[in-house]
């Protein structure tokens, strides 16, 4: 796997736990607002259940889990 330090964790929250998630995805924040995601299934390791989520759901997030470094999608 490439290491990108520009590249974030596209994150949903587990509607059942609370509990942020990652989607498996990477996005660069620059191109993050123009980018179209269609909607996206993942199965969640806070609630073991699958989620169905949407560019609206997501945010980013560093891979190390740093709040402070989040970016919700508008």
């Amino acid at each position: 796997m490439r290491f990108d330090a520009d590249l974030l964790q596209v994150m949903i929250r587990c509607p059942l736990a609370g509990r942020a998630i990652p989607t498996g995805l990477t996005a660069d924040p620059k191109t993050w607002k123009d980018r179209h995601i269609g909607l996206n299934r993942v199965s969640c390791p806070a609630c073991k259940q699958i989620h169905t989520w949407s560019k609206k759901d997501a945010y980013l997030e560093h891979g190390g889990g740093s709040k402070g470094a989040s970016t919700p999608s508008p």
